[in-house]
């Protein structure tokens, strides 16, 4: 089976260039997203990441700590496949393109080893081509089933699972499935709190404002998910591959921006909204509010007000949160100048009602009348007598 061992860089990506290349010990190279600068000219791939995450602005550190700058996998093939150097080149790079679709690679190939086995060296720059976000760390676990995969559809020897035992086993008989990426039910990355900190888009935010407000409002999954439609999100299954099923929302306009239900957060995913919906939906707002919601979000998108939908997104989870009834209710649950502010926006829109419903009393069932349970009660203490005059009767007989 091919191994794979991931290394983090906080540096120029010159250093691990030079070492990877130095006393002409590279086999061969293979780049993803690289080209030269003219045809036939070599190309000097560390000084092209470095341009790139420069020119994003993602050699800055986070919280005192230096910036990730790029990530270096080395995939070492069994000695036992004998992989040539041609075989090699085709996992290495195959597996690349599938993991890291959007970013800058460079692969280099040895045979420095102790046995003479070529392996490959995959430096990845840290900023996607696309978004201009900077690599979060990928799952280890699904880079390494993916590489497997890959191996095996190439005919080397790709690793079994080994059968869980014990406690595993149990839990895994228990569950039925694995558990999700995230217990959170709003989960927001790095990237995206970095963006919104410095007030630039961030497509992901977008598309959770969008889908915040469909989930509170719909009262079906056809309704939610038509909704999305007009408010232009798509909403489509995720690969059958997949280890748990979910949902994956993609902007209409750019298709290529898509993300899954879990990476939002619990509350945005298949698992979650799905009972939820076919239940009747959330069931917060009333109809006049869910009608002023949805009217609200279709026309900021069509007009393409995001700062609007933005508030409106926010104003639908702090009425959310708030559990209010009424708009009194949210006045009053307001604690800071940007709450006051959307429960005035909520108040602008009728989200809500002006004042708190009037509760509905349940009336109680007439009770039985008295004479019959008079007579009901005659009849369980005659019973017993009976029961006994009987008893002493066939006590004589004996």
């Amino acid at each position: 089976m091919p191994m794979l061992k991931a290394i983090s860089g906080h540096t120029s990506v010159k250093g691990i260039r030079r070492y990877l290349t130095k006393k002409n010990r590279a086999l061969a190279e293979d780049h993803i997203n690289l080209d030269p600068p003219a045809p036939g000219a070599a190309l000097d791939w560390a000084a092209a990441m470095d341009a790139t995450r420069r020119l994003y602005g993602n050699d800055s550190a986070w919280r005192g700590r230096r910036a990730r700058t790029y990530k270096h996998y080395v995939v070492s093939p069994d000695p036992k496949d004998r992989v040539s150097l041609e075989g090699l080149r085709a996992l290495a790079a195959e597996w690349a393109r599938e993991s890291f679709p959007n970013h800058e690679v460079a692969i280099v190939y040895h045979d420095d080893n102790a046995n003479g086995i070529p392996h490959a060296h995959v430096v990845v720059n840290n900023t996607d081509l696309e978004t201009g976000r900077r690599l979060q760390d990928p799952d280890p676990k699904a880079l390494a089933r993916s590489l497997q995969r890959i191996a095996g559809d190439l005919g080397m020897s790709a690793l079994e699972p080994r059968a869980p035992s014990g406690v595993a086993a149990r839990a895994q008989r228990r569950h039925g499935r694995p558990a999700p990426r995230t217990l959170r039910d709003e989960h927001v990355r790095r990237a995206e709190r970095e963006l919104a900190g410095r007030g630039e888009y961030s497509w992901v935010a977008d598309i959770r404002a969008r889908v915040r407000v469909a989930r509170s409002v719909s009262r079906s999954v056809g309704e939610f998910k038509s909704l999305l439609s007009s408010m232009g999100v798509e909403v489509s299954d995720n690969s059958p591959k997949a280890e748990r099923r979910d949902w994956v929302y993609s902007l209409a306009e750019t298709p290529s921006r898509k993300v899954g239900g879990e990476r939002l957060g619990l509350s945005y995913s298949r698992g979650r909204l799905e009972p939820m919906l076919r239940a009747g939906g959330m069931g917060r707002l009333s109809d006049g509010g869910e009608r002023a919601v949805a009217a609200a979000a279709r026309a900021a998108v069509e007009v393409g007000d995001l700062a609007e939908l933005k508030t409106l997104s926010e104003a639908v989870a702090f009425a959310e949160s708030s559990r209010a009834a009424c708009l009194d209710d949210l006045d009053a649950a307001a604690k800071n100048g940007r709450e006051a502010a959307l429960a005035s926006y909520a108040r602008r829109i009728g989200m809500l009602p002006g004042e708190r419903p009037a509760p509905r009393w349940r009336v109680a069932s007439p009770k039985p009348p008295q004479r019959n349970r008079a007579a009901r009660a005659q009849r369980d203490d005659a019973a017993p007598a009976a029961r006994s005059r009987d008893g002493r009767e066939r006590g004589l007989g004996r």
